[in-house]
């Protein structure tokens, strides 16, 4: 009976470990992009101005394909529609040389205000690509600017309207 009572205390501290284990895991896969402080001090109020800022496109320099979420094309720039939980999939393609995804920059911006999103997103870089399969950010309007070089020094920024609403 002793041993009966011991494996099945031993079997429930193993599921119990499993479970605590699985939810880690689930927690980590989910990014938040902007924390709600952060969130306060980089939303775009509607009186601000929040065109399209710099696009640096040269022949030779990286493509930014950003496949999810869906980027829809404006007279004022490309604009990112999205409720606040999101998956998050950017292709850099090599355009005569090499990407170099060490030079990945990713920022959001307000005014002269600029915080980089690099830290919280190198983990999920694969290969010449970025795929985070859930992102949450609070909702507003935000400015986010993505920059990279290729092997040979030729830079692509690019800049994305990005409006979270439920």
């Amino acid at each position: 009976m002793g041993r009966t009572r011991r494996a099945s205390g031993f079997r429930l501290l193993v599921l119990v470990c499993l479970v605590a284990l699985s939810g880690t895991a689930s927690a980590q896969t989910r990014l938040m992009l902007l924390s709600p402080d952060e969130a306060v001090r980089l939303r775009l109020g509607r009186e601000e101005p929040w065109g399209a800022g710099p696009t640096v496109r040269g022949s030779t320099g990286p493509r930014i394909l950003v496949q999810e979420p869906v980027v829809r094309q404006t007279s004022n720039g490309p604009v990112i529609e999205t409720p606040p939980s999101m998956s998050f999939f950017i292709v850099f393609e090599a355009n005569g040389s090499p990407v170099d995804m060490e030079s990945l920059e990713i920022k959001a911006k307000k005014g002269i205000l600029s915080m980089s999103l690099t830290p919280r997103l190198k983990p999920f870089i694969e290969g010449t690509s970025l795929k985070v399969g859930s992102v949450t950010v609070p909702e507003g309007r935000f400015l986010i600017q993505i920059e990279i070089l290729d092997k040979a020094g030729a830079k692509a920024v690019e800049q994305y309207r990005l409006e979270v609403r439920s």
